[in-house]
């Protein structure tokens, strides 16, 4: 006579089984699939040997503390570069990594404006400003590179300059 299920013995036979929790965990995993927060962000997953910084100087190519002046930091200002270029070059379908001196240029005067409007409404709250004798800023983009075991460090480019 055929065995009947119940749930009484699916009961049983459920908490008999090793590890259950993490077979339920596995099951809804797979169900979810790649959806956040349940991907597995391969951002790490191929670690190139590039990295490109942007930041600010003054008229004599003084580093300028951005936290200081801008409030925000070197790589929030990169991230919005990056969009920049990213938007100049995106309706031609290319990656940021083919732009031209051109739209370098461009998305940093848009960069460089932007920072420089937000700079300019706070210099009206300050009493005085943290680094004396500036009257210029310039944004430029520096390629650091691992070469043959040492840091190897790109020329400065200048994306944009503006009177302060």
């Amino acid at each position: 006579m055929p065995r009947r299920f119940s749930c009484a013995w699916l009961k049983r036979q459920w908490g008999r089984l090793p590890f259950r929790h993490v077979i339920l965990l596995v099951l809804g995993l797979a169900v979810v699939g790649e959806f956040y927060p349940f991907s597995n962000f391969p951002m790490y997953s191929n670690i190139v040997d590039e990295a490109d910084v942007v930041y600010v100087t003054d008229q004599n190519d003084r580093i300028l503390p951005m936290q200081v002046l801008f409030r925000t930091a070197s790589s929030s200002a990169k991230k919005t570069y990056k969009r920049n270029l990213r938007d100049l070059c995106g309706p031609a379908g290319r990656s940021t990594d083919e732009a031209t001196a051109a739209e370098r240029a461009e998305a940093g005067r848009v960069t460089l404006a932007a920072l420089h409007e937000d700079f300019q409404a706070r210099r009206k709250k300050m009493r005085h400003l943290p680094v004396e004798g500036v009257t210029r800023l310039r944004l430029y983009a520096r390629v650091f590179g691992v070469r043959d075991g040492g840091i190897a460090m790109g020329e400065p480019e200048k994306l944009a300059e503006c009177d302060l």
